[in-house]
């Protein structure tokens, strides 16, 4: 693969796992392999200049290869470097500090996702005879955009379970006994929701949701669990201890 033959997708963004396309270097736009490579360097050192954070990506083009609806390195330039219009992320500060109640926010995640699982586990388990499984771990993520600042970062814990009770269950039982497990466990179990495909049971406790869904091709219940979304503020504000409790 020739430099004249790549293409290259610059990405920004305001943390390294969450970047935007927004401009390309195409190699068919240059006489000659150097000067493609001499402009990803330029593009490269004006965005390190900058400490905007960024990468790339290359695919091959070939002649008739469609061109990218993206702006070419050129037009990037002169519309956001030189005229100065906003690029639309803030670069890397020198200094990234940690914010109050950031590391109290890792603590209560791990905590809670453990608290979640759990609670879903034993939801899942009243079903009788079912088989259950964990469909997908619990785990802290970051909820919308990645930021230079990080106290404007906000994150949750997720996870899922599926039970598969025995041939013959009903939606109403499997369910029943669902709302049962949660009650005992301090929830509040809202009335169910019914569709043509699927009967909903919602439950929510302190900020947390359990939500199991019946359906009805498979005759199995999936029940998927969230934490209340929380940033280094949350915990900041009351000395550590959150706005939030799984207890």
């Amino acid at each position: 693969m020739t430099e004249r033959g790549t293409l290259y997708v610059f990405r920004l963004g305001e943390a390294d796992d969450d970047l935007t396309p927004a401009f390309v270097v195409d190699g068919r736009d240059y006489p000659d392999d150097e000067a493609v490579r001499a402009a990803v360097g330029a593009a490269r050192a004006a965005l390190g200049d900058r400490r905007l954070i960024a990468d790339f990506e290359t695919s091959a083009v070939r002649p008739e290869t469609p061109r990218s609806p993206l702006p070419s390195w050129p037009e990037w330039r002169a519309r956001h470097l030189e005229r100065g219009e906003p690029i639309g992320v803030r670069p890397r500060p020198e200094v990234q500090p940690t914010p109050a109640g950031w590391d109290e926010m890792g603590r209560w995640l791990e905590q809670s996702r453990a608290w979640l699982d759990a609670q879903l586990a034993a939801a899942a388990g009243a079903v009788p005879g079912a088989r259950v499984r964990r469909t997908r771990e619990a785990e802290a993520h970051r909820i919308g955009p990645g930021s230079v600042v990080l106290a404007e970062e906000r994150y949750r814990t997720d996870c899922e379970y599926l039970a598969v009770p025995p041939a013959g269950a009903d939606a109403a039982t499997v369910l029943g006994q669902v709302a049962g497990a949660l009650r005992a466990g301090g929830w509040t179990v809202a009335a169910v929701e019914e569709s043509p495909g699927y009967v909903t049971l919602p439950a929510e406790r302190s900020g947390y949701t359990i939500t199991a869904v019946w359906s009805r091709r498979n005759n199995a219940v999936r029940l998927t669990g969230a934490s209340p979304v929380v940033d280094a503020t949350t915990f900041e504000a009351r000395g550590g201890a959150g706005g939030a409790a799984h207890v």
